[in-house]
């Protein structure tokens, strides 16, 4: 198992005669982001803390970057980046104060500092505070407290991140500059992990799903939207769906207007199946992503649970 993984195996979290959840497994490998959902008061937040080290589980084995985390080492934390309810910040300084306090933490210059501001986060209100005249955080509205805690959440670029509803309150352009970002850590290596009601989020950026729920940790059937459903435009003729099956190996749907289906690695199953539909004499009206592709597979899950 690699040291830059996040694992868990048979954990159970009880708060006295209260269980949590029991017998989770999780494991997330370099580069990959996992989305993690579920209900209100499904546990996802109290499973982060575990894999934080906030809390310690009530059984079972936990790792991250290869260090049990109730352990709170030092190493492991500096290559952690958090977003949790909580921002941590210090209300009565300034954000490039706080910054600084938290580069100083993981041992990161504050010319790097710099340097990562002005390449990453350039045109952003954070940006502004940093380089320009800064005010007390304690002034910043929730989505301005919200871009400051993911830009500190991505100093230094750590090998592992944790986001619990990273997206709350931030506006179309800061929610875009999230997900650049989330693409720019899984490049250099990290595994992250999303927890969010923002299904949106979970869709575009995740490359697996689990839903937390009846104290258990089960994945998606069929992983989720991005690494699953998808919906072309075009007629209901057999050949079509021979087509799709044939690349996908698996059977597609016809509602009337488009076919459905499912492709594990759409980067090459996608515009395969576009040329095939083409040749064939497909005239193919849409290709895009199933739109509540992931919502109504998280409905399923819990009619079957």
């Amino acid at each position: 198992m690699s040291i830059t993984t996040v694992y868990c195996e048979g954990t159970s979290k009880r708060f006295g005669a209260s269980v949590v959840f029991d017998e989770c497994s999780l494991a997330i490998g370099p580069g990959t982001i996992y989305g993690l959902v579920g209900l209100n008061g499904a546990g996802k937040t109290t499973l982060i803390r575990v894999l934080l080290g906030l809390l310690k589980p009530s059984g079972g084995a936990v790792t991250v970057l290869g260090h049990v985390p109730w352990e709170h080492s030092e190493t492991m934390y500096a290559r952690v980046g958090v977003v949790l309810e909580n921002d941590g910040f210090a209300g009565n300084l300034t954000i490039r104060q706080n910054l600084g306090i938290f580069a100083a933490a993981k041992g990161i210059s504050w010319a790097g500092v710099e340097a990562y501001i002005r390449e990453f986060w350039a045109d952003t209100f954070v940006y502004g505070e940093v380089f320009g005249p800064s005010k007390k955080t304690k002034y910043f509205s929730r989505g301005q407290r919200m871009q400051c805690s993911l830009c500190r959440a991505f100093l230094g670029w750590p090998s592992v991140c944790f986001f619990d509803e990273p997206t709350v309150a931030l506006d179309v352009e800061a929610y875009d500059h999230f997900c650049r970002l989330c693409r720019v850590a899984r490049g250099r290596g990290a595994a992250m992990l999303i927890s969010s009601h923002q299904l949106s989020a979970v869709e575009e950026l995740c490359d697996s799903v689990g839903v937390l729920g009846n104290k258990k940790l089960r994945p998606l059937e069929n992983g989720s939207a991005v690494c699953g459903g998808w919906s072309i435009i075009a007629g209901p003729n057999e050949n079509y769906g021979a087509i799709i099956e044939r690349i996908t190996g698996s059977a597609p749907s016809h509602d009337g207007n488009a076919w459905h289906f499912t492709a594990s690695a759409p980067k090459t199953m996608v515009p395969d199946i576009v040329e095939e539909l083409v040749r064939a004499g497909c005239r193919i009206g849409e290709v895009s992503p199933d739109k509540n592709g992931l919502r109504e597979k998280i409905r399923t899950h819990y009619e079957k649970a």
